[in-house]
C-alpha cells in the first residue's frame, strides 16, 4: 500500500497555492475560520472537557518546571561571574 495519495497530495499543493496568492489579512481570516471549524468539531462532554483541564494544567506545570530551571540557570551564571565584570 502506498503511503502517499495523490488526490490529497494535489489538494494540499492546490491549497498552499491558494493561500499564497492571499494577502496576509485573508490569511488570517482563513485561520481563524478553521480555528472556529475545529472547535466546533471538538467533543463538548464533561470527559473531553476533563482532558482539556488536566493538559492544561500539565502545560502549566511543565512552563513553571522550565521557568524554575531556568532561573537557576541564569542563577549560577551570576554566580560564575567575577564581581565588577
Amino acid at each position: 500500500m502506498s503511503v502517499t495519495n495523490p488526490a490529497f497530495d494535489r489538494a494540499v499543493r492546490e491549497q498552499i497555492a491558494a493561500n499564497r496568492a492571499r494577502t496576509p489579512s485573508e490569511r488570517f481570516l482563513a485561520l481563524c475560520d478553521l480555528l472556529d471549524v475545529v472547535h466546533a468539531m471538538a467533543p463538548q462532554d464533561p470527559a473531553a472537557q476533563e482532558r482539556r483541564r488536566r493538559a492544561m494544567a500539565a502545560r502549566e506545570r511543565e512552563r513553571e518546571q522550565w521557568r524554575a530551571e531556568f532561573r537557576q540557570f541564569l542563577a549560577a551564571q551570576r554566580a560564575d561571574t567575577p564581581p565588577g565584570a
